[in-house]
């Protein structure tokens, strides 16, 4: 035998058997088409459920979902290290071109909040066996990791990376304690608790009912969020990809698996029977992240919506035992309100060891970067609105390409 595994899925000559000393005969593979991706659902959310860092995000039905509405066939790159029949490393990626480098980036892109890979803690070498797997996989020079939190397996996995690492800061994420709507009111000011308490009493009094979404139901509340959403940014810079069909697609794969694992909740208000209002939270390890919602302009100018998302969540997430309430990325006003921590992620790129190494990229991300924060610096009242909007017409136009 040469060595190499022909499985389904497998890229010939890229899924091969390796050799440890400690742990017997473990395999590793690079799995470039969608089907074989959706066989690995059950070993992967079983390692996801193992590692105590990954988010949502890294969940299968998550990745899986996006790779089929965005990733073409060929770029499918999700590595995956075994002990004989149980996984114990994973990284979800594809292929991209930025300028004339080619890059690995993690499948779920910019509409996913975090970036990770899959490590079992119980296998202290899962992180050097997954770096020598990616590096039998051709034809790139970057792995580029946007999103990585502070307690992040990718955040301890690049200390030991072969290759260059190059990190720099990037979005910040707020949280609060899980705690009893009451109980969390004492810790604001007093005069921001007592606004808000007027606001719970009020949300109240118009009878506002809750409902989940069940998985099966799921398309149909997909596509009422979407019109909500619609609605309440009518006129306003929303993202983009939240209005066109892959996102859609997506989301309606994505949520209904995830809603059956215990990984999300869709969660439906209705006033007098009629929906007014839904919302997507994501769940993880000890976590509960709002990730999406859609709220009618009748009911905004009813009540204070934020306030309505918020203290549902909290119930929610009290019912379930978790330990924090994410409102994920955004430095929004309202959020602030609630007087969150911040928790700042990393980008950190990882080079492909050798003479080229990152053949550029480096370089060319932190010029980039440089000239953006320089940009919001000098960019101050009606020039800074006018950038905006340019930006936003940008973003709508690769949204709808």
């Amino acid at each position: 035998m040469d060595g190499t595994a022909r499985l389904p899925g497998v890229a010939p000559g890229v899924g091969v058997q390796l050799e440890d000393r400690q742990h017997g005969s473990a395999s590793a593979a690079v799995v470039t088409e969608h089907a074989a991706f959706e066989d690995l659902a059950e070993a992967w959310d079983d390692l996801w459920s193992r590692s105590p860092s990954a988010t949502p995000f890294q969940a299968h039905a998550w990745v899986s979902a996006w790779a089929t509405a965005y990733v073409r066939a060929g770029d499918l790159v999700v590595v995956t290290v075994r002990d004989g029949d149980v996984l114990v490393a994973g990284a979800a990626l594809h292929r991209v071109r930025r300028g004339v480098v080619r890059v690995l980036a993690p499948l779920g892109g910019e509409i996913s909040d975090h970036t990770d890979v899959l490590l079992d803690p119980a296998v202290p070498d899962a992180g050097r066996r997954l770096a020598e797997a990616l590096l039998q996989v051709p034809g790139w020079r970057v792995l580029d990791l946007p999103e990585v939190l502070p307690d992040a397996a990718a955040r301890h996995w690049a200390e030991q990376w072969p290759g260059g690492v190059r990190r720099s800061e990037a979005s910040v994420n707020l949280q609060i304690p899980v705690l009893p709507v009451a109980d969390a009111l004492t810790r604001l000011p007093a005069k921001t608790a007592g606004t808000l308490r007027r606001k719970l009493r009020k949300i109240d009094q118009l009878g506002v009912q809750r409902s989940e979404v069940a998985p099966a139901d799921v398309p149909r509340a997909v596509a009422d969020l979407i019109r909500l959403h619609e609605d309440q940014w009518q006129g306003r810079r929303g993202n983009p990809e939240h209005l066109v069909d892959r996102f859609h697609t997506h989301l309606a794969n994505a949520v209904a698996p995830m809603i059956d694992r215990g990984q999300a909740v869709f969660v439906e208000y209705h006033v007098d029977g009629e929906l007014l209002a839904s919302e997507i939270d994501l769940i993880g390890h000890g976590r509960l992240d709002y990730y999406l919602a859609g709220i009618s302009t009748a009911l905004r100018q009813r009540i204070d919506t934020a306030v309505l998302l918020v203290g549902s969540a909290l119930e929610r997430a009290t019912e379930l035992e978790l330990e924090h309430y994410s409102f994920l990325r955004g430095t929004e006003d309202y959020k602030y309100r609630w007087r969150p921590d911040e928790v700042v992620a990393t980008r950190i790129m990882l080079a492909r060891p050798g003479l080229l190494r990152s053949a550029g990229y480096f370089t060319a991300s932190a010029v980039s970067q440089y000239a953006l924060s320089t940009g919001r610096r000098v960019l101050h009242g009606r020039p800074r609105e006018v950038a905006r909007a340019v930006m936003h017409g940008l973003r709508t136009l690769r949204a709808r390409s």
